[in-house]
Formats: C-alpha cells, structure tokens, sequence
C-alpha cells in the first residue's frame, strides 16, 4: 500500500476553469477507483495556474478480491426431459470453460437461470491505472479547450509534463503526446520545452517527498493555503499604510488560482478620484488588474491599493510605476462617463430608454418600464393602505430604475456594466432624486444571486418582484423558454428572486402577477398576436410551471421533505411565504400518532372517491356552504345519514370549520393542523362502520358526496394524500 500522485502541467489556465476542474478530477478519480475495485484512502485534489494535481493516500497495491455472475440460459431450455444437457448449456458450459455439472442455478427477475461464478483477477494497481489515467485526464472538462498537437487531444492549455507516482514507481502512461515521469516543473512553464539548463526542475523519487519538491520550487501547492497567504501578504501590506484591505472573497479565491508564489506590491493613485463613487474605484482596480481595494478605519476608500505578482520581480519600482499607469488610465475613463451622465441627468439617460431594445420583437426599455410600472401598481394595491409606497415615488422609481442603461458608465464602460443599479443610485443621488427612489434603484436588483439579501425599502422589493416577473413573461412569449442548457437571460435566477421576494409580501399571488405582466405587452404585440402566443400556444401555461417549478425549488432550498414539499405545491404555490410555512408546519408534525392517523384517514377518503371528485385549494365560502349552509345548498343531505358515525363525524367537521377562521387569522399554521387532526377518531370510526359504497344508488352518492366535501376541506390546505406516511417507503 502506498500512497498515489498525478500531476498535469500545462501552460498557464485561466482562474476561472480550476475550480471546477479540481471537483470534477476528485469525483471521477473516486469513482474510477471504485469501478477498479482499488481501496484508497483519503482523496486530495488541488491546482495552481500551472498545474492539476490528484494524491490518493493508501493506495491498495492489488485489485481487491471479487466475483463476476455470468448468467447462461433458461433451465426450463438447459436440459431435456430426460437431464441431458440442450445444446444451449452444453455450449454455455464450453464457452465459459467449465463442464455442465459446475453450474449453479441462480433465481432472477425472469425465473431461474444457469451460471457461473467467475472470480475475477487481482492486477496490479500501476497496471490498472495505466490503463485508467489518459481516460481520467481526457474527460476533464473546462469552457473551452484547444488542441496543439497531431494526436489531436484538447485540454484548456498544452499539457507540457505529467508526474505519475505510486510509491517509488513511475505509473506508465501519455497523454498528448507527454510522457508521465517523476518530474516537476517551476516557473516559467517553456523552459522544459526549451531544454534550458537553468530551468526550475526537481525529480521526486517517491510520492511521501513530492509536496516538498515541488514547495522547495517557491510553489504553494493547495490553492487554500495559497488563498489565506495572499490575505495576510494584503494584510500586512495595508497595515503598513494604516489602513486595511476592502474585504472581497471572490477576488482573492481568483487570485489564488492565478499565482502559484504571491508576493505583494503596493501602489497609489491620485486623491482626485476618491470623488467618483467608491464601488466605481473598486471595479476598476478589480475587473481587470485584480488590485485589492484600501480603506481606513472608518471604511472610505484610501488612494492606494495592493497587487500581487507570481514569484519576485526584479524592477519592483518599475511594476508599481506601470500598474499605477494602467488604473490611471481606468480612473480618468471612469470620471469621463460619470462627468457626461451627469450632465444629461436621470431624466435625458431615462428619455434615451425607447430607443434600447429589451428582447428582440418584445418592444424597448422604455416600454419595459412602463409595463413594470402597471404591475408595481398591482402588487402595491394588494398592500394594506399604511403599507403602500407612495405613488409618487413608484412612479418615480419605475421610470428611472433602468436610466443608468443609457449612461455611458454600463454603455461604454465595459468593466463596469457589473455596477448596473449601484450607478444608477448614484447617479439619482447625484441628481436630486429622493432618497427613497435613489434606495429603490439599486436594491430592486436584489437579490442578484441566491445568498444575496432581500431589499430592506418596500419600493425596491415592489419594483424587483415586478421587474423580475416582466421580463420572464417578456421572454417566453419570446420564443425564449429556459432549457436545460439555455438560459441567456438567466430566468431561472430571476425568478428564484422573485418567489423570495413574493414569500416576503403576504397576499400576493404569483399566478396572478404573471397575467397582470402579460397584459402589458399589448401595447408590443396587439391584443390579438398576445391572445394568440399567451392562450393559443400555451406561454401562460408555460410561464406558470415555469414560476411553479422555482416556488418547489424554493421549499427544497428550505430544507422542506420532498413530499411535504409535493403535498402543499399543490394547493399553495402561488403564495410562497404561505407555502413555506404550511409545509414547515407539516414537516414538525411528523411523527405525531394523532396527525398520522388524519393522513391515513384523509387518503381513505380520498381513494374511495373518484377522481373528479377530489378537490384541493377549496375556497372557504365553499367549505362553510358546503357545511354551515342551508341543506338546500350542500351538495350530500344529512338527513339520509342513518349509521350515527355519519352524524358523528359530521359534527365534527364543523366544530373543526368554526374553529379555523380564528385559527387562520393567527400564525403559525400548526394551530389548524390541529384542528384538522381532532378529525382523526372520527374519521377512522366512520370508516369503521359505513359502508359508503352501499348497494342503494341514493344512499352512496350522497355519502360520496359528503366524503368529497370533507376532502375539499383538507384539500384547501394541502394534497395530504402525497405525504409519504412514518414506516412507508421513502418516508423521511
């Protein structure tokens, strides 16, 4: 047993494709070994610009020890009548080099069948993984590859050299035309194709020395270790200068696979630009140069940044001097466009929206605002009245909450089309706008992603939820619906923010918001082509699975059981926030004796009726008229009810729908699901003594009908009958 390295060295591979490449070797390399019966230990998978690299610990030298079932024919087609062997296990028998009297008979699916049991060879685990390897390191994938040579093998960048150990042993195999061997390479990745003798080269002789090799090269193998070591060089680096680094996550995980051997610079910038907003500093010091941000002790940015180099430089001076010249460079590109925006104003870059195309054939962002605007009315009308934004502000905000699309900051400034929204506010700040309008439109892009936070101003959540449901409706009435692979306008994501948002604001009902947003686009398509594309086609039916689809996601984000999850979709999905907390509700009642004998009984009823007469998300004026109304008005007549668990359970169902409307008025939801549960003896002693479908045609439709009602009762709350019961298979 001995532990196992495989390193891949290539030319330098963008930042972006190593992580994924890291995951993606890891979990192909276990499952390799699985396949090849090799047993390992732990699994280590790490990166740097210029390598990929695989160690297994433990190592099993040999295959483990294993059978193969060789199924032959049918015995019922083995043997004649008299127990001679058919041709057909005679020639199995030969083929698999055994006489007939060796077979075992074994029990399948299809009946009983003649076999063999073959054991399987123990190879040596360098044989199988020189085997195995140029499979391992061919499959990987990254968002583009290219081919150098005439095998015609792709991989992100030229693979220039592989190092493949197990213990003290060279494990034989090429890839591209690279040879594996048991050296490593340094820096710069083309002296080993130059042959130049001063090039960083070490040989490892077994695999327990390896990490040491190549660190002994000023390589920091594990991109972790890596990542909080250029944390503390920025540290430190900012300490020197009084003032600490603007924390940003993503930029150093970048910097971490962009450096193998970080060392630290620090450079200046004129105090001038500190009056152009602090995120457009940011951005220019990050998108492109990767320069970690300044700020002092009360958070303002400071004229002076941190960068990185690979290794040392000789000329430090002369770096400082030349990264200081290119952020220049962005500073006074930067100041330009806020200076010329500015000048315009919020209303000259709002009045330049018609002439922006939202979707190609769905109308401009002129249009798009006002459509946002009629549904921001909508969803602010189903507010109770102290809750409602002002009108002013909402239609404030509608108008100018794209504006900074037309702003030479996201036209022209390509780093920082990021800054869409953050600008924007900006600019309104900037321009006199209310605080308020200027808060609406940056935090209306919230959340942009799935841990983002939710806006804190009701104007922003009103204009995102509506913004959001716009253009997924604008979409797919497009022809744009997301497939598996395709989603260019990240729907998807869209949406998720606007179910959250939604969960957040009781009342508001998805499906509903979704045919208010499809109205607007009349005024693009005319009323008869919207008819025809949103009805005809079937694009509402579409749209909503589609927002239908994201509310599921959003209770399994949640950590909701996939059956509760089922069960309250079903009836709740339009209201998010009610949804999550029926089935958070559900979900702590599992296990109660009494609430799961309710579900029991509830699928009793449910699978005695036909299905027509199942009802879910039952109305309450159905429930009460159904039983508190007039006898006239009920659909069953309990004055034919002759068994006493029939008056019973009766009464008990009301007790239960006069107790509810309190219930409901008062969170959380257990209260009614307690009430429903008080069902449970009645349910199971009516079930006990009534024989629904009776022989009298009058008597069982009018007991059907009666059942029927009391399933559209819980079937206003839930599908009961797809919660998967305690001791059932799949139950959680």
């Amino acid at each position: 047993m001995n532990d196992f390295v495989l390193e891949i060295g290539f030319e330098n591979v963008p930042a972006s494709y190593l992580p994924p490449a890291i995951e993606q070797l890891s979990a192909d390399a276990r499952a390799m070994l699985a396949r090849c019966r090799l047993v390992h230990g732990e699994v280590y998978t790490t990166a740097t610009p210029r390598r990929l690299v695989l160690v297994v610990a433990g190592l099993a030298d040999r295959q483990s020890q294993s059978e193969e079932l060789v199924t032959g024919p049918p015995v019922a087609r083995a043997f004649n009548p008299d127990g001679s062997p058919t041709p057909a296990a005679a020639g199995f028998a030969r083929a698999q080099k055994v006489a007939v009297a060796g077979l075992d008979r074994v029990e399948t699916p299809k009946g009983e069948y003649l076999a063999v049991r073959k054991r399987l060879p123990c190879a040596r685990a360098t044989e199988v993984l020189s085997q195995e390897l140029p499979a391992l390191v061919g499959v990987l994938k990254f968002p583009k590859t290219m081919k150098w040579e005439e095998r015609g093998a792709r991989f992100a960048r030229p693979v220039r050299w592989i190092l493949a150990l197990y213990g003290k042993q060279v494990v034989r195999f090429s890839f591209a035309g690279v040879e594996s061997a048991r050296v490593t390479w340094g820096r710069p990745w083309m002296q080993p194709m130059r042959g130049a003798a001063t090039a960083e080269v070490r040989s490892v002789t077994e695999t327990r020395v390896y990490r040491a090799r190549v660190e002994s090269l000023g390589v920091i193998l594990d991109h972790e270790e890596r990542k909080q070591r250029i944390r503390e060089l920025g540290a430190q680096a900012a300490a020197a200068s009084r003032c600490g680094v603007v924390e940003d996550d993503d930029l150093l995980t970048e910097l971490s696979f962009m450096l193998e051997d970080p060392r630290v610079l620090t450079g200046s910038f004129e105090a001038k630009y500190l009056d152009l907003p602090p995120e457009v500093i940011v951005v220019a010091m990050r998108s492109h140069q990767r320069y970690l941000a300044l700020a002092d002790h009360e958070g303002r940015l400071v004229p002076r940044f941190v960068t990185f180099t690979d290794g040392p430089v000789k000329g430090p001076d002369e770096v400082i001097r030349g990264n200081q010249r290119v952020l220049r460079a962005r500073l006074e590109d930067a100041e330009f466009y806020w200076r010329e925006d500015l000048k315009r104003g919020m209303d000259g870059m709002a009045d330049e929206l018609d002439r922006i195309v939202f979707v190609e054939g769905m109308g401009t962002i002129g249009q798009k605002w006002r459509r946002v605007l009629d549904v921001a009315r909508t969803v602010n009308e189903g507010f109770k009245e102290k809750e409602r934004v002002a009108e002013a502000d909402l239609a404030r905000a509608a108008r100018l909450c794209k504006a900074d699309l037309a702003s030479t900051m996201i036209r022209d400034g390509k780093e920082f089309t990021a800054l869409q929204g953050v600008i924007g506010a900006h600019y309104a700040s900037a321009c006199g706008e209310p605080a308020a309008v200027a808060t609406a439109i940056r935090e209306h892009y919230q959340p942009r992603a799935a841990g983002d936070p939710l806006p804190v101003g009701v104007l922003g959540r009103v204009l995102g939820v509506a913004d959001r449901i716009d253009t997924l409706v604008g979409c797919f009435l497009a022809g744009m619906k997301p497939t598996g692979s395709q989603d260019p306008f990240a729907l998807r994501r869209g949406a998720n923010g606007a179910v959250r948002l939604a969960a957040e604001m009781p009342g508001l009902r998805l499906d509903a918001l979704v045919e208010s947003a499809s109205a607007g686009y009349a005024a693009v398509l005319g009323d008869a082509e919207l008819r025809a594309r949103w009805i005809d086609r079937g694009v509402r039916a579409d749209a909503t699975e589609f927002v239908r689809g994201r509310v599921e996601a959003y209770l399994k984000d949640n950590d909701v059981p996939y059956d509760v999850a089922a069960a309250v979709i079903a009836v709740a999905w339009v209201e998010p926030g009610v949804a999550l907390a029926r089935a958070r509700a559900l979900a702590a009642m599992r296990g109660d004796r009494v609430f799961e004998r309710l579900i029991t009984g509830v699928k009793r009823v449910g699978n005695i009726l036909p299905k027509e007469r199942r009802r879910l998300a039952t109305p309450w004026d159905a429930v009460t008229r159904a039983f508190e109304g007039a006898t006239g008005a009920r659909a069953f007549d309990a004055t034919r009810f002759v068994d006493p668990a029939e008056h019973r359970l009766l009464d008990a169902v009301r007790r239960s729908v006069g107790e509810i409307p309190k219930l409901e008025e008062k969170s959380p939801f257990r209260g009614v699901l307690e009430a429903l549960s008080r069902l449970a003896d009645p349910i199971d002693a009516y079930f006990d003594a009534v024989l629904v479908n009776a022989d009298d045609a009058g008597v069982r439709e009018n007991r059907i009908s009666f059942l029927g009602e009391v399933f559209g009762l819980f079937g206003r709350y839930a599908d009961f009958q797809a919660i998967v019961e305690q001791g059932e298979p799949g139950a959680s």
